[in-house]
């Protein structure tokens, strides 16, 4: 590998730096592989149609509330574009640290961009679940609805508890690696945590008392879900909840993330 130079600014050029790497980081991962980045978008899209096949024909019918008219498929990935960013940012986030071992032991170099670079892959199988969206709703004559901007709102915020949440793990996991198993299994369970595959009146009409306030009304995921697909859809007015609850959690990871990080990056070095 060439010899990288890197300023000791932060800010802009630090976040040059991790698009530099970024784009590094895509082309090694894939480079002895046949499908190239292929796999990168193939894989997580395959299991996408599998759910979506499966998922269609035990929800048929049952989706009901706002939602009733609408397509399983448009129902599902929506909010699955936002949760495959923090998946995947998730799982490599344990490992990110180490990977780039070599770099961290360079006095000039700014740590804290390491952390960023699983944003790219992340954002290219994005970006496609973006363009089947588009797809599915010229195919269904479905006009998204005027309140579609806010889901720009709704994107940065899952995009900064991404965040947040990557200068966690990846700190606390060159102390602890074990979280390089557990990370997977609490994104997975998570995700079954969240009504993205379901629709959230399951939940609401659950006999047992805590599931509505564990898997609703305390989960910034579902506001996100929810959110995502309001804007979009327009199929009912915000609630102030919807905004409020998952723009808050994004800000307090954030900072505890940035202080996490920069609390720990002194023995980064000495332990990896």
């Amino acid at each position: 590998m060439s010899e990288l130079h890197f300023p000791k600014q932060t800010g802009v050029a630090g976040l040059s730096l991790a698009w530099m790497l970024a784009k590094r980081d895509l082309r090694n991962r894939y480079a002895n592989s046949y499908a190239g980045v292929a796999w990168n978008i193939g894989v997580p899209l395959l299991y996408s149609l599998i759910n979506v096949i499966v998922f269609s024909i035990l929800m048929h019918g049952r989706i009901g509330g706002d939602y009733g008219t609408l397509p399983f498929a448009l129902f599902y990935f929506v909010p699955f574009s936002l949760w495959t960013v923090f998946a995947e940012v998730m799982n490599r986030s344990p490992g990110i640290l180490r990977e780039y071992s070599y770099l961290i032991n360079k006095i000039a170099f700014p740590a804290w961009v390491l952390p960023l670079i699983p944003l790219a892959s992340a954002f290219l199988s994005q970006i496609i679940i973006f363009a089947i969206v588009g797809v599915l709703l010229y195919i269904h004559g479905i006009v998204p609805a005027a309140s579609c901007w806010l889901f720009v709102a709704v994107w940065l915020i899952a995009t900064t508890i991404t965040i947040g949440c990557a200068y966690i793990v990846s700190a606390i996991s060159v102390y602890i690696p074990d979280l390089g198993q557990i990370v997977p299994v609490i994104v997975n369970i998570l995700f079954w945590l969240t009504p993205i595959l379901y629709p959230a009146s399951l939940v609401e009409n659950s006999r047992m008392a805590w599931v509505k306030p564990v898997l609703m009304d305390a989960n910034p995921f579902y506001h996100l879900v929810e959110s995502a697909r309001i804007s979009l859809f327009g199929t009912a007015s915000f609630p102030a909840a919807h905004f409020v609850i998952p723009a808050v959690f994004a800000l307090v990871v954030l900072a505890i993330g940035a202080l996490t990080f920069r609390k720990l990056q002194p023995g980064f070095a000495d332990v990896i």
